[in-house]
């Protein structure tokens, strides 16, 4: 008998961590041949659901050679063939939902949950793998509920006076409103994949299209955004290669690009009206991705994605830091192993802190920023990609994507907070309100 694993619905539906199903033993196998067992599992094992969400439930099978599931559900709600589980329009109820398959059973718990009040400070986790968003406690980081939105969810913004955030998710770019647990997409933009997304003046949030070619309109502008409405798309401006990280100055009227393939980052000038224009470049190192900036020490930050894989002899992965508004590049330091892939930044400039994900490395590498030295290397998940520091709290929350968790740390003593929480699938992005 061949050993195979299916698995069946790619995305997962809410945070919580992954269950062990029961292990259920095969009749003897005829001589010669290994006696094998069939194991299922369902994630994730215990789930709060946005009342009226339809989120995805993932499964998987291992030992057996059918990859037929059978989906059930015992309580408030419904389930199809494909894991999608339907709740009630009320909360208050609870479910367990079920994957069958050749006599072996894993089971989720479900509790359908009522969407947060607008006074309820929140963070706003993005997941790729799924499409869906895990609205979490600000304060302490617990999940309040999960919703699906379709499709992927990328990049995210939050606007915490307007109680919304913007969402990149495929062609489209949405508005969520945590409040009910919804999400109003604009028109597809066709040919589009945004990834980013930034507020900026005036009610409007700029995306990046990651497949934009150099020339092309690779960063569009939406808005002005409302709960409610869908995003209008307002302009656009051309970008290089691969236009991926975007980061905007306090005022929401300039903002910088990295452009991954084109080995450069470009700053924009924005009316508050809809229009954008050039206002000045500068050649990076290889794969530039993450970006930030400090307007009070008037300082822009990039991480350079690179590895000698890429690169050869040429890479030379690691942080830089350039003075503006000239774009001279005024320091390089590294920020981990050559394979670390450095992806994301987060600052909290009045706490004179900087920190930076490596993907490759599974850490983060904090550093002070006046001088620039590095301070200490803290462990995460698998894979972090782009942090957010949560001024208010004085926290920095990185999540992380291969794991599906969520790694909190200090910002002041740089210590983490109990253990990384579990989250949707394959989280990409946050922000807090």
């Amino acid at each position: 008998m061949t050993f195979v694993i299916v698995a069946l619905s790619l995305a997962l539906g809410f945070a919580s961590a992954a269950s062990a199903a029961p292990i259920v033993s095969l009749p003897a196998a005829p001589a010669g041949e290994p006696a094998l067992v069939i194991r299922a599992q369902i994630t994730p094992a215990a789930a709060r659901v946005f009342a009226g969400g339809s989120p995805v439930f993932n499964s998987t099978v291992a030992g057996a050679d059918d990859g037929t599931i059978a989906w059930s559900v015992i309580g408030a709600g419904t389930v199809g063939g494909d894991g999608v589980y339907h709740a009630p329009s009320t909360p208050g109820g609870r479910a367990i939902v079920v994957a069958t398959a050749r006599g072996a059973s894993a089971a989720a718990a479900v509790t359908i949950v009522a969407p947060p009040p607008a006074a309820r400070p929140v963070m706003l986790v993005a997941c790729y793998g799924d499409g869906s968003i895990d609205v979490r406690d600000a304060a302490n980081s617990e999940s309040i509920g999960t919703t699906a939105i379709g499709g992927s969810a990328d990049g995210i913004a939050a606007d915490a006076r307007a109680h919304l955030a913007v969402i990149g998710g495929g062609d489209r770019v949405g508005i969520f409103d945590p409040t009910s647990g919804s999400t109003t997409f604009s028109a597809p933009v066709s040919g589009a994949r945004f990834s980013e997304v930034a507020l900026l003046a005036g009610g409007y949030a700029a995306a990046t299209d990651n497949l934009a070619d150099a020339g092309r309109d690779g960063v569009r502008i939406f808005g002005p955004v409302a709960i409610g409405r869908a995003p209008a798309l307002a302009g656009s401006v051309p970008a290089g290669d691969t236009p991926e990280g975007v980061a905007v100055a306090a005022d929401g009227r300039t903002f910088y690009v990295t452009n991954v393939n084109s080995n450069s980052v470009m700053r924009f000038a924005f009316d508050a009206r809809g229009d954008a224009r050039l206002t000045g470049a500068a050649r990076t190192g290889h794969r530039p991705f993450g970006v930030a900036i400090d307007d009070a020490r008037k300082l822009l930050f990039v991480a350079d994605n690179d590895t000698a894989t890429l690169s050869g002899t040429a890479s030379n992965p690691g942080l830089e830091v350039f003075s503006l508004p000239s774009l001279r590049r005024v320091a390089r330091i590294g920020t981990g192993s050559p394979d670390a892939l450095p992806l994301g930044i987060a600052i909290d400039p009045a706490a004179n802190k900087l920190f930076v994900t490596n993907e490759g490395d599974g850490d983060v590498a904090a550093f002070s920023i006046d001088p620039l030295r590095r301070l200490a290397t803290l462990p995460s998940g698998r894979a972090p990609w782009l942090p957010a520091v949560d001024r208010e709290r004085g926290l920095v929350h990185v999540p992380n994507a291969e794991d599906g968790t969520i790694s909190t740390f200090d910002v002041r003593t740089l210590r983490p907070l109990d253990r990384a929480a579990p989250t949707c699938g394959y989280p990409t992005s946050l922000a807090t309100e």
